[in-house]
């Protein structure tokens, strides 16, 4: 895989990081992030995600920001440097395939909310129609109970880069939430249940 920063560090940026006193510490940090393929921590937070969003462009230059969800695990890593996700049948405008077919190259973020990560990523899309895709590629992206596979899309990563935490909205899934009310439930319950044997003792004494 290439650097995050080499491919998107162009002339007119560098030379805003120079006026602004930032481009030496990148010259420093970037180097040392750049990976051959994807790491533990890499496919471990792929793996997890939930929904992610991937930019295109249309061959008239114009930028299109889609979002894609799904069950956890949806987004499939398939290779060292490759991921891959089934899409199934939406509102069929069919935007980013479009703008994938004249120019492959997409960007996208992966958001942790919860833990407040955010993983980047650059790559090549190739988006088919199922029919079109061999079956094992289709059976290896398909995640159990999903509706009928429409399209079929794989991305080989270019390069990646993990962002701080700062701004990132602190938001908790609506599983978690009920996974920490149900653990306060319970300690609250037996907290109750041993002062109520206390209290117990203390009239029996």
């Amino acid at each position: 895989m290439e650097n995050y920063a080499d491919i998107l560090f162009i002339d007119e940026v560098r030379a805003l990081q120079e006026a602004d006193g930032s481009a030496e510490k990148f010259k420093l940090f970037y180097p040392q992030r750049t990976k051959e393929v994807l790491g533990e921590s890499d496919r471990h937070f792929i793996a997890n995600r939930e929904s992610f969003y991937i930019a295109s462009v249309s061959s008239t230059g114009w930028p299109y920001v889609q979002h894609r969800g799904g069950p956890k695990g949806f987004l499939k890593v398939i290779g060292d440097t490759q991921i891959g996700f089934i899409d199934y049948p939406g509102n069929r405008q069919y935007v980013t395939m479009g703008h994938a077919a004249s120019e492959n190259r997409v960007a996208l973020f992966l958001m942790d909310y919860e833990k407040r990560n955010r993983l980047k990523i650059l790559g090549r899309m190739t988006m088919r129609h199922s029919k079109d895709v061999d079956e094992d590629l289709c059976e290896m992206l398909s995640t159990p109970g999903q509706a009928r596979a429409d399209r079929v899309a794989t991305i080989d990563v270019v390069a990646i880069d993990w962002n701080c935490p700062k701004y990132i909205p602190h938001w908790y899934s609506e599983q978690t939430v009920v996974a920490l009310l149900e653990k306060k439930t319970n300690a609250l319950r037996e907290e109750n249940e041993l002062l109520k044997a206390q209290l117990a003792e203390i009239k029996g004494a």
